[in-house]
């Protein structure tokens, strides 16, 4: 693949594996900070993963009819402006298969977070999953494999099955953890639901000293602002893969790149 490509890197880890690899394709390729002047003399853009910093209208108006633009959570306005002038748009965070093999980057990076951010094992724990989806099915999986006791916290039977069958214990809605009698030896909660599901009713209840990491995206699932005031140990951690597998999350994205500039 010979294109001319502009990578825009953002303080983003991924951009600069990125770039590298299109290199060795035989592309042209520029890399530039937020600000990059002349979008409309590239075949490609490669925006972030995150492009929550970037001026997205300003860019709009530099890109010319025929361009392609990748990039991660793009919003609606932006999506719709580049139909309007003919830029073909690809975001990263609607492809399945982007999503489904960086689970595992990002359930190894929320171990790590957990690691770093408790003061206790996590060998042997007591630990909660909540939601069973793409990364829950993989976190749960690591972590059984560390020995930790698991439990899912999924709503749907056919997930809740196959966590049982998988060696976790499972249970449909947050009343049943509250009200068992071992709620109180959890130590970890890992949060995958994009939906603010752990509010104060529920944060109050949980014991002292737990650990929780929330990985889900759209400001996380759990009220981080109830748990900061109240000196509960918990973290907001989106974007893993870009912080913990910067070269393996570029080489899914290069993939999926050339595959549709085939």
């Amino acid at each position: 693949m010979e294109k001319n490509v502009l990578c825009v890197k953002n303080r983003d880890a991924r951009q600069q594996y990125l770039a590298q690899m299109l290199l060795e394709d035989g592309c042209q390729v520029t890399l530039c900070e937020e600000k990059c002047r002349e979008l409309g003399e590239y075949e490609l853009v490669l925006l972030p993963v995150v492009t929550a910093k970037l001026d997205l209208k300003q860019m709009i108006c530099q890109l010319q009819k025929g361009q392609r633009v990748f990039g991660g959570n793009l919003p609606e306005f932006f999506q719709d402006a580049c139909m309007e002038k003919g830029v073909s748009c690809y975001d990263y965070m609607e492809e399945e298969t982007i999503a489904v093999k960086n689970a595992v980057a990002t359930a190894e990076g929320a171990i790590a977070e957990a690691i770093c951010f408790s003061e206790e094992t996590l060998y042997g724990a007591k630990v909660l999953v909540t939601g069973y989806g793409r990364c829950g099915r993989v976190l749960a999986d690591r972590l059984c494999g560390m020995r930790c006791e698991v439990t899912v916290l999924e709503q749907e039977p056919e997930k809740r099955a196959i966590a049982e069958i998988s060696g976790c214990h499972s249970v449909q809605n947050i009343e049943e953890i509250l009200t068992e009698h071992t709620a109180g030896e959890y130590r970890f909660l890992f949060n995958t639901v994009p939906v603010r599901i752990w509010k104060e009713a529920a944060l109050k209840e949980l014991p002292a000293g737990m650990t929780i990491i929330d990985i889900a995206s759209g400001g996380g699932g759990v009220d981080h602002d109830y748990c900061q005031c109240h000196g509960i140990r918990a973290k907001l951690c989106p974007g893993l893969p870009g912080k913990y597998a910067p070269k393996t999350s570029a080489k899914i994205l290069h993939e999926y790149i050339v595959e549709q500039c085939r």
